[in-house]
């Protein structure tokens, strides 16, 4: 098993390529696990919230393992509707989150260790679901801010 994401971007495709290569060495079939499923599996329902720089965070609201919403912002635009009411927040900075999406449930995680991957990779019946493939959050996809170039040599250099 290997972590799909969200995190740092070489790692993430370093760690998938180490562990295809321990896969195609030995008779074990490789499953790619990002950090929102892992622990939407254990919690069940769950509004998830991981670490980004800056104390900032990655959310995402899972039900059943499929994302319904995921985004990377400050903790006071994080908005649900009512019917989210029932939530469980675990992750980082839990107890704000909870605070301000008004739900009563919350477990403070500030990181998913291996023994979380491992917890839900024991109840994957069927891996061929989870092939390893990276997690990325794209701006299109979140509230990034898309990183922009210096503009020093934008334009050609004139060589004459």
């Amino acid at each position: 098993m290997v972590c799909t994401g969200p995190g740092n971007f070489n790692g993430i495709r370093a760690s998938i390529s180490a562990m295809k290569g321990i896969c195609c060495s030995l008779p074990i079939q490789l499953v790619g696990v990002n950090k929102f499923q892992a622990l939407s599996k254990i919690y069940d329902s769950a509004l998830i919230s991981l670490k980004y720089r800056d104390n900032k965070i990655h959310w995402c609201i899972l039900k059943d393992e499929e994302p319904i919403f995921m985004s990377s912002s400050e903790i006071e635009d994080i908005k649900t509707s009512d019917h989210y009411s029932d939530l469980l927040v675990v992750g980082y900075r839990a107890e704000e989150i909870a605070k301000v999406i008004k739900v009563k449930k919350f477990i403070e995680q500030n990181a998913i260790s291996i023994r979380d991957l491992l917890k839900f990779s024991r109840k994957i019946v069927r891996p061929e679901k989870f092939l390893p493939k990276p997690l990325y959050i794209s701006p299109g996809q979140s509230l990034f801010t898309k990183y922009k170039r210096p503009r020093i040599l934008d334009k050609p250099l004139d060589v004459s």
